[in-house]
């Protein structure tokens, strides 16, 4: 009895693995052949991807730069704004202890 489970058993693996391997001698069908003319056709196609990927990038570095520059400048008149703002905080206060102190 042992044997034949063991038999059926290597039959069921060998019915499961012959068209498994059949699929995998197929030829393949998906990848055109090596010719120069593929060749040169698809070195001009990956020219240009490069040249769009390029181009994307060097507008998106001028927009970011200019971006930064707003970002920078907001920031320098805030601390400018600040400081004025304080100072002239610090003038009235001292204005109204000068005035307070001396009745």
């Amino acid at each position: 009895m042992k044997k034949t489970t063991m038999l059926a058993t290597l039959l069921a693996a060998g019915a499961l693995a012959l068209p498994a391997a059949a699929r995998a001698q197929q030829q393949d069908t998906t990848h055109q052949a090596v010719t120069p003319k593929n060749v040169a056709h698809n070195t001009g196609k990956e020219a240009e991807r490069v040249g769009r990927r390029t181009e994307k990038v060097a507008k998106k570095g001028a927009k970011d730069t200019g971006k930064q520059a707003k970002r920078a400048a907001k920031g320098v008149k805030k601390v400018y704004s600040r400081k004025a703002r304080q100072e002239a905080k610090g003038e009235k206060a001292k204005k109204d202890s000068v005035t307070t102190t001396n009745p």
